[in-house]
């Protein structure tokens, strides 16, 4: 099962530099391809899990961007470098594993 990115040049070159191959570049001029590109990478039965700019994720269609969320196999992570981003990670982990780790 391989790991992919999904986001801005900027966004992925971190992750190109620690070996990861499977990287979808978006840049600015190329949102109206984001859509078919994200599928694309969901539909790779060696993708498992996908690490995505949460920017790019925004312009995406709200379908897409539901459909991406709410995926199993692969699993899209929305990383951001923003402080809601911890939110975005709790919401992922009680999806995967059922739990909320936060909670007190």
């Amino acid at each position: 099962m391989e790991l992919a990115v999904f986001g801005s040049p900027e966004f992925t070159l971190g992750f190109r530099m620690a070996g990861i191959t499977k990287v979808v570049d978006i840049d600015e001029s190329m949102k109206s391809e984001a859509d078919k590109r994200l599928l694309q990478l969901m539909e790779d039965k060696d993708v498992g899990i996908i690490i995505a700019d949460d920017k790019i994720m925004a312009a995406l269609s709200e379908r897409m961007r539901e459909r991406a969320e709410g995926s199993v196999r692969p699993v899209t992570i929305a990383v951001s470098t923003e402080t809601a981003a911890q939110e975005t990670l709790r919401k992922m982990i009680i999806k995967s594993i059922g739990v909320d780790l936060w909670k007190q």
